[in-house]
């Protein structure tokens, strides 16, 4: 003889089909969002090179070029560069530019192929805008000097192994202001960087009265670092790095360079 189903028992099976469909459903759309979510890169002011004001963000222009070959949007958040780095190590933000990989750094991050070559430098006032004669061969040859730094920049052990005098503040715009008012007598930067902020804080002819000491603090590059516990960190920064020397090979990477006005004459761009 035939059985035929209890039809209360066929009832609650559909809806248990209906209810497994929908998680499904659910569970795939938020995999699609999380994949389609932007990669967070924490930065700060630093024109031409990071800027809110795109026209002076070499790197939001990059960047942007390097999610596109990627195949994963890159996103730009703005913080303060100390933030910025603990941003990172918690993982709240996949990465963080521009930073020089430290010895201490290392243990903790992983950083891309060089983003940009540069060179710092020391920048100093005078008031006779005649340049003054301030020779150094290692750093303790500054230690009679008021330096003006920024907090959490690579160069603070070194100063601090120098036992030089710093006075440290948020942002290198407060320098420049603080070399002119005579309240410190260097600051380092990195000489794009410098000039850019001297003439649009103080104008051409007082930008006249601004130099730089002949000798560099580091000549070198700047990077993205992100955290080594990151999910699949050396897969993701592999791609990024891929994707980063597409864009020099093709000459996108220096079109962008060129419409920031920023050269690189001191690495190689595929060092």
């Amino acid at each position: 003889m035939s059985f035929i189903p209890y039809q209360g028992a066929v009832m609650a099976r559909s809806r248990m089909k209906h209810r497994i469909a929908a998680v499904l459903t659910w569970l795939m759309l938020v995999s699609e969002a999380l994949q389609a979510a932007p990669l967070l890169i924490a930065t700060d002011e630093l024109p031409p090179y990071t800027s809110r004001n795109q026209a002076d963000s070499f790197l939001t222009d990059l960047l942007a070029a390097v999610g596109e070959q990627m195949g994963e949007p890159l996103t730009m958040t703005f913080m303060p560069w100390k933030r910025a780095e603990s941003s990172v190590e918690d993982q709240s933000v996949w990465a963080a530019v521009p930073y020089v990989p430290t010895e201490e750094r290392k243990k903790k991050f992983l950083f891309s192929d060089p983003l940009y070559s540069k060179q710092t430098k020391f920048f100093y006032y005078s008031a006779s805008c005649k340049p003054i004669d301030i020779q150094f061969e290692v750093l303790k040859d500054l230690r009679i000097f008021r330096i003006g730094a920024v907090r959490g920049y690579y160069y603070e052990q070194m100063f601090n192994d120098a036992k030089l005098y710093v006075e440290y503040v948020n942002g290198e715009v407060q320098n420049f202001h603080k070399l002119r008012e005579g309240r410190i007598d260097l600051t380092p930067a990195v000489e794009p960087v410098g000039w850019y902020l001297i003439r649009k804080e103080f104008g051409a002819e007082q930008a006249k009265c601004f130099f730089t000491l002949q000798m560099p603090l580091q000549t070198g590059a700047n990077y993205l670092m992100m955290s080594r516990n990151w999910p699949d960190a050396e897969q993701v920064l592999a791609r990024f790095n891929e994707a980063l020397r597409a864009l020099k090979a093709n000459g996108t990477y220096q079109r962008i360079a060129e419409q920031h006005g920023i050269i690189m004459p001191y690495i190689a761009l595929q060092d």
